[in-house]
C-alpha cells in the first residue's frame, strides 16, 4: 500500500444521518471516550434529556449499529463507535472548540523564541503536545532541501572533500562534508558560494537545484567553469538531497495502561514503530503533500501502516511565513476527545507558526 493510500482529509462522503442519528451517535462517542466502557441506551437517554424513550434510543442504535457506525461487543452490552463513526463525528458532529484560557497560557509560556536553535523548537513542542494531549506528540522538522537559504560557504578540505556551511532560513545552521571526484582550489569554491549569494538567497535548496541545471546549458558559454563548480557541488550533496526531515518523539508511556493496547503484541509493534520513526515519517510527510491546509485526522484503519490501524493520528502543517515547513500533531487511541485534539493541533501549529516566521 503506498504511503498516501490511507489518508482521509475534509472530504464528507458519508450520507448525512437524521439529526436523532446524529444526536445519539455523537452521545454515544463522548460517553465512550470519557469511560472506555460501552453506552448503554438509558445512560445515552439521561445525558440528552429529549422526550425520546430508552425504547426509541434502543431502536436508533440498532439502526446505527446496521449502518456500521456502532458496535456491540456482546448482546447484553451497550455499544460502542467504530472508526467509520470516530470520522462521521470529527467530518460532521464535532463542534468549533476553544482550548481552556490556561491552556493556552502553558503553550504560549512554554514555546518561546529559540534563536539559532530550531531543534530545541520541535523538540519542545512534541514535549508541549504529549503533555496537554495526555498522548504521544510528534512533530516532522523540515528537510534541508525545504529551507531558504541565507548564506552559504565552501572551505576545501584535504582528500578531494569540502565543507559546506548553509545558513537558512528560520534560523538553521547546517555543516555538511562532502567527496568529490574532482578537485577544486578555494578560489573557485569561493567564486561558486558568492554566485549562489548572489542569485539565490530567499530560494529554497531544492529550487535552487532544479533552477540551477534548468539553466545550466544556457550559462555554459559565459561562465562554463562556474556553472560546472556549482553543478558538481549540487551532485555530491552539497546542498542537501530528497532526505526525510527529524522527527520528534514525546509521550509514548501515556499509551501505558490504555485498553486499546491491552494486547501485548500490538503494544509492541507500536513502540517498535515510535522508536524506528521512519513510518511515522512518511505518514507526516505525505500529510504535506496534501491539498488541505489546516488539521487532519487519521482515524483507524485509515492509516496505512497496519501497526497503526488502532491509533488516531491528528495533524496540521506549520509555516515559516507561508511556507510549509513541517508537520505535528499528536498519536493516541482512536478513542480519543477529537473536539480538543483537533483544537489543540490547530493552535500549538500556528503557535509555532508565528515563532519561526518571526524570527
Amino acid at each position: 500500500m503506498s504511503e498516501t493510500a490511507g489518508l482521509r482529509f475534509a472530504m464528507r462522503t458519508e450520507k448525512r444521518l437524521d439529526r436523532r442519528q446524529g444526536q445519539i451517535l455523537a452521545e454515544v462517542i463522548r460517553q465512550f471516550v470519557a469511560s472506555g466502557s460501552p453506552a448503554g441506551s438509558k445512560a445515552v437517554a439521561e445525558k440528552l434529556q429529549q422526550s425520546w424513550s430508552s425504547a426509541t434510543i434502543r431502536h436508533v442504535m440498532c439502526e446505527l449499529e446496521g449502518l456500521g457506525f456502532l458496535t456491540q461487543p456482546h448482546t447484553s452490552a451497550g455499544r460502542m463507535p467504530t472508526d467509520k463513526a470516530y470520522r462521521y463525528y470529527v467530518d460532521w458532529l464535532a463542534e468549533t472548540s476553544r482550548l481552556a484560557p490556561e491552556t493556552e497560557r502553558f503553550i504560549d509560556e512554554t514555546l518561546q523564541p529559540e534563536p539559532d536553535a530550531q531543534e530545541r523548537l520541535m523538540a519542545r513542542t512534541s514535549s508541549v503536545l504529549a503533555q496537554v494531549s495526555q498522548n504521544v506528540g510528534i512533530v516532522l522538522g523540515p528537510t534541508l532541501e525545504e529551507e531558504l537559504l541565507e548564506h552559504i560557504k565552501f572551505v576545501r578540505l584535504p582528500e578531494q572533500r569540502v565543507l559546506a556551511v548553509i545558513v537558512s532560513k528560520p534560523d538553521l545552521v547546517e555543516n555538511k562534508v562532502i567527496s568529490l571526484q574532482d578537485e577544486f582550489t578555494q578560489e573557485e569554491l569561493d567564486r561558486a558560494a558568492d554566485f549562489l549569494n548572489g542569485e539565490f538567497r530567499g530560494w529554497s535548496l531544492r529550487a535552487i537545484r532544479l533552477e540551477i541545471f534548468h539553466r545550466l546549458e544556457q550559462m555554459k558559454m559565459l561562465c562554463d567553469r562556474l556553472v560546472s563548480t556549482v553543478a558538481v557541488l549540487f551532485q555530491w550533496g552539497a546542498l542537501g538531497r530528497e532526505e526525510l526531515g527529524p522527527l520528534f518523539v514525546d509521550g509514548t508511556e501515556a499509551l501505558v495502561g490504555q485498553p486499546e493496547f491491552s494486547d501485548s503484541r500490538v503494544f509492541k509493534e507500536l513502540l517498535k514503530t515510535f522508536e524506528e520513526k521512519v513510518t511515522l515519517v512518511k505518514i507526516l510527510s505525505a500529510c504535506l503533500q496534501s491539498p488541505a491546509t489546516g488539521v487532519m485526522t487519521m482515524i483507524g484503519q485509515e492509516n496505512p501502516a497496519r501497526e497503526m490501524q488502532h491509533c488516531t493520528i491528528v495533524v496540521a502543517p506549520f509555516r515559516y511565513r507561508r511556507r510549509v515547513m513541517g508537520a505535528l500533531g499528536v498519536v493516541g487511541p482512536t478513542r480519543m476527545e477529537y473536539d480538543r485534539a483537533i483544537a489543540m493541533v490547530d493552535y500549538v501549529a500556528q503557535r509555532c507558526s508565528r515563532l519561526l516566521s518571526a524570527s
